[in-house]
């Protein structure tokens, strides 16, 4: 009984920490630029752009950041994972941040999408046609081949730019706290009580049972100071006159997020294959002007924490709402992994979880339009009767992958059945390629 007693009390004073007033103080901030290496993120790809490569503009935009922070915030120490071009996987950034014992954790991207193909006539050729026809019958029957010159159009096919420009900002997924609460379990060694007694974290077993409340706890702060700094970002940027997008989580979550114990968020700064985007993405002034924006908001948001007024409501907040289905749709590039041609107007796909089912969760459409949303991939298939679209001559099957399962990609077995034939594809998709089957009338 005693020891129960004891527990209680240890637990109880730990709760109090948790919820006490007693400010926080702003002292290290993790600025991460993100991909590099082999790591190339979105490029440039329409006509005319400038080729960007995105490892190259989140450097750029974070070096600014770095300085400009450590320029207006003299006291506050500021840490790259990055200051040159190499690669970094995701768990080794979040372990740059948490051994750095991170108080907010900044992630620059530059965002992309699908680029709609063009043509446009650039001459013409003569081409040689043949005709054959028969004369007779039986034994008398001949061929003869006539040739024809035709005059033919030469396209040249060229990529457009995208329409949609701005800046927008993301947290991790409020379904993925229990990936935050591993991050804070997983990185105990790096995780600093908010207490005065700094010798209070090499007491505590951040695995024991009795320990899952004051984690709950700080997982669900981080994702308030989450929300904070994030629409804090959201509306500095806006007073630059750029679109911006608000605050966003995508339902995958993001995983460099995840594994940061502490608040962290995510700024897709522009879109690299808009045309206006990518030339201030790749300005000084651009990339200056960013950087002056974010750190404005990480001053507003330093003064909120250390004042205690982190839980007041500011103007601007609001539920953060989960993407739509035409979001989801261009939110990621397309793979295009294999086109079948089919004779037959109507057609049969069925789905299965390829190798080991662990657990993949997609979301389907056919020509841009959503046929199942977030179903999960079992050894039982999921049955799609399709009917291709009479005015194209491609149909586009798309595949969202909505997590990656237990083991990553997420990945599947199509099997596509025409009258008597009988394809199968296998799928994969992650969090930044969509899986793609394109499907041509013959």
């Amino acid at each position: 009984m005693k020891m129960y007693f004891t527990v209680f009390i240890f637990v109880s004073s730990l709760l109090t920490i948790a919820y006490s007033q007693t400010p926080k103080l702003l002292k290290t901030i993790i600025v991460d630029a993100g991909h590099g290496g082999s790591d190339a993120g979105a490029t440039g790809q329409y006509e005319g752009s400038l080729r960007s490569k995105e490892k190259d503009i989140t450097l750029a935009i974070s070096k600014k950041l770095v300085a400009t922070l450590q320029k207006e915030l003299p006291d506050i120490k500021t840490y790259p994972t990055r200051t040159t071009d190499i690669f970094q996987n995701v768990n080794d950034k979040a372990k740059i941040a948490n051994q750095n014992k991170g108080d907010l954790f900044i992630c620059i991207h530059a965002d992309s999408g699908p680029l709609t193909t063009a043509k446009r006539q650039i001459g013409t050729r003569m081409v040689t046609h043949s005709k054959t026809t028969y004369t007779g019958k039986g034994k008398k029957r001949k061929k003869k081949i006539t040739k024809t010159q035709v005059e033919e159009p030469v396209y040249q096919y060229y990529k457009l730019p995208m329409k949609r420009s701005g800046t927008s900002v993301w947290i991790f997924a409020s379904h993925k706290t229990s990936d935050k609460l591993k991050a804070i379990i997983d990185n105990e060694e790096d995780f600093n009580i908010e207490a005065d007694d700094d010798t209070l974290s090499e007491r505590v077993d951040f695995t024991s049972p009795e320990m899952a409340p004051i984690v709950a706890i700080y997982a669900k702060r981080f994702q308030q100071k989450s929300i904070k700094i994030g629409l804090l970002v959201e509306e500095e940027i806006s007073k630059t006159g750029r679109q911006t997008f608000g605050l966003n989580q995508r339902q995958v979550g993001i995983r460099v997020l995840q594994s940061t114990n502490m608040p962290a968020i995510l700024i897709e700064t522009g879109f690299i294959n808009n045309d206006e985007d990518e030339r201030y993405l790749n300005s000084e002034s651009g990339q200056q002007e960013l950087a002056d924006g974010i750190t404005a908001a990480v001053k507003r948001y330093k003064a909120l924490i250390e004042s205690g007024n982190i839980s007041k409501p500011l103007a601007a907040e609001k539920e953060i709402p989960a993407p739509t289905a035409d979001e989801k749709y261009v939110s990621r590039t397309k793979n295009i992994l294999r086109r079948i041609d089919i004779k037959q107007p109507s057609f049969k796909v069925d789905l299965y979880d390829d190798g080991d089912v662990d657990g993949d969760m997609v979301t389907i459409y056919f020509n841009g339009r959503m046929l199942l949303n977030n179903k999960k991939l079992t050894e039982k298939a999921l049955t799609l009767n399709l009917s291709a679209d009479p005015s194209k001559t491609e149909n586009e099957l798309l595949i969202y992958a909505d997590n990656e399962g237990a083991i990553a990609p997420n990945t599947a077995l199509m099997v596509i059945t025409e009258g008597s034939n009988r394809t199968e594809v296998r799928i994969s998709s992650d969090e930044k390629k969509n899986g793609v089957v394109i499907f041509t009338k013959k």
